[in-house]
C-alpha cells in the first residue's frame, strides 16, 4: 500500500519497506519520487526530495545520494520511465508479450523475473527513455547541474548561412547521469548483472543508432520576421524513433552465456551461445546487440513466475500472418468473432429554410478475440 503524507507543508510519498527485488522495485521508487517531488511547492522541493530519498526502500546508497543531490534530475528520470513504458506498449501491442504489467504500480517488483529477451528490451528502453528525458530537460535548461559546453555555441563557418548555434551538450549529460543512476543497481558480479549493464548501455547509446534523425531546428530573429539572424540547435530525435530502433534490436537479440560459466562470473564476460554444444567459446556480443540469458516462455498462458499475462481475450488480426495474427497470437486455441452493428446519421443536407435531412448508414464491425 502506498500513501502520501504531509510534513512541514511538503507532500511526501511513503512506501512499505518490503523485500527489494533486483529487477524492478527501484523503478517504482523512482515514480514515487517523481509524483511527490513534483507535487511539492518550489520552495519545498529540496526538503521533499531529501525526505523521500531517505525513506524510499530499494535504493542503493549511491542512488540515494544522487536522489538527494539532484531532485530535478530524478523528476526527469521519472518522466523517462513513463515515456519508456508507454512506448514499450505501443511498439509491442501486437505481440504475445505486449509489455502489459510493466510500469503498473506495485507490479514493478516482479514484472520480469527471468533474464529473457523481453527483460533485455525492458532494460534497454528504460535506459533509453531516462537518457532521452534527461537530455531533453537539460536542453530546456530545467536541470541546474547541466551546463553548456564551450564548443556548443559557435557561429557557423559558412558565410552564406548566418546563424548562431544554441543549446547545450545535452546528450552527454543525459547518458552520464543515466549510467551512474541505473547502473548503480547492479551490485552483484553475476551473469544477470552483466546482461543488465550491457542492455542499459545499448539503451543509452541508441541515440547514436538513430543519429541520422538528429535534425537542425532554427528560430528566426530580425525586424518583422526578416530572419536576419537565426539561432539553431541540434534537436534530439523523437522517442518513438528511438524505440523503433530498439524494437528492431529486440527481434534480433542474441542469446548469450557467461564466460567463465556461472557461478564463477566475477571478472567474466558474456559470449554468444554457439549452435552446437562443443563448438568452443563464442564471440563477445557487439555493443549494438541486445542480449539475453534465458529462452522466453510462450506467453500463451498466465504465469506469474515468468511474468506472463497470457493472450486470452486479446484482439487479433484474422488476415495477418505476423505476430498480431490470430493463428500466432491465440496460440492455436482459436478465436471468437464478435460482430456489432452501428447505425449513424450520414449524408446530411440542409434545406432552406430551415430543416436538415439525413440518411441512416449502417456499419458492421468485426472484432476477433482469442479464446
Amino acid at each position: 500500500m502506498l500513501g502520501c503524507v504531509r510534513r512541514a507543508g511538503t507532500v511526501v510519498r511513503a512506501a512499505n519497506t518490503g523485500t527489494k527485488h533486483k529487477n524492478g522495485n527501484f523503478l517504482l521508487v523512482l515514480l514515487i519520487v517523481l509524483l511527490c517531488v513534483r507535487s511539492s511547492t518550489s520552495a519545498g522541493v529540496s526538503l521533499g526530495a531529501h525526505l523521500v530519498c531517505a525513506r524510499a526502500a530499494g535504493l542503493t546508497d549511491k542512488q540515494r545520494a544522487m536522489c538527494r543531490q539532484s531532485p530535478a534530475a530524478i523528476a526527469a528520470v521519472g518522466d523517462g520511465l513513463r515515456m519508456a513504458y508507454a512506448e514499450c506498449r505501443a511498439q509491442l501491442s501486437g505481440y504475445r508479450w505486449n509489455c502489459s504489467g510493466v510500469g503498473d504500480g506495485n507490479h514493478f517488483g516482479h514484472v520480469m523475473p527471468l533474464a529473457t529477451r523481453e527483460a533485455a528490451y525492458t532494460y534497454a528502453i528504460t535506459s533509453a527513455g531516462v537518457t532521452h528525458a534527461l537530455s531533453t530537460a537539460c536542453a530546456k535548461g530545467d536541470l541546474p547541474a547541466c551546463g553548456c559546453s564551450t564548443n556548443s555555441r559557435r557561429r557557423t563557418v559558412n558565410p552564406t548561412e548566418q546563424f548562431q548555434w544554441g543549446g547545450c551538450g545535452e546528450a552527454a549529460y543525459g547518458a552520464r547521469f543515466a549510467r551512474r543512476f541505473l547502473d548503480a543497481r547492479e551490485l552483484e558480479a553475476d551473469a544477470r548483472a552483466l546482461m543488465n549493464l550491457h542492455n542499459n548501455r545499448l539503451g543509452r547509446k541508441v541515440s547514436e543508432l538513430v543519429k541520422d534523425l538528429v535534425r537542425r531546428e532554427c528560430k528566426c530573429h530580425g525586424v518583422s520576421g526578416s530572419c536576419a539572424l537565426r539561432t539553431c540547435w541540434r534537436a534530439l530525435p523523437q522517442f518513438p524513433a528511438v524505440a523503433r530502433a530498439l524494437t528492431d534490436k529486440y527481434r534480433r537479440a542474441r542469446h548469450v552465456t557467461s564466460h567463465p560459466p556461472a557461478p564463477a562470473t566475477h571478472g567474466g564476460h558474456l559470449v554468444v551461445r554457439r549452435a552446437r554444444q562443443n563448438a568452443g567459446v563464442g564471440r563477445q556480443p557487439r555493443k549494438s546487440e541486445l542480449v539475453y540469458l534465458e529462452a522466453s516462455p510462450s506467453y500463451c498462458e498466465p504465469d506469474l513466475v515468468s511474468g506472463s499475462l497470457g493472450t486470452h481475450g486479446r484482439h487479433c488480426n484474422r488476415t495477418s500472418r505476423g505476430e498480431d495474427g490470430c493463428e500466432t497470437l491465440c496460440c492455436g486455441r482459436g478465436y471468437n468473432t464478435v460482430r456489432t452493428v452501428e447505425e449513424t446519421k450520414c449524408r446530411c443536407k440542409f434545406h432552406w429554410c430551415c430543416r436538415v435531412t439525413c440518411e441512416i448508414c449502417v456499419a458492421v464491425n468485426e472484432v476477433h478475440v482469442c479464446k
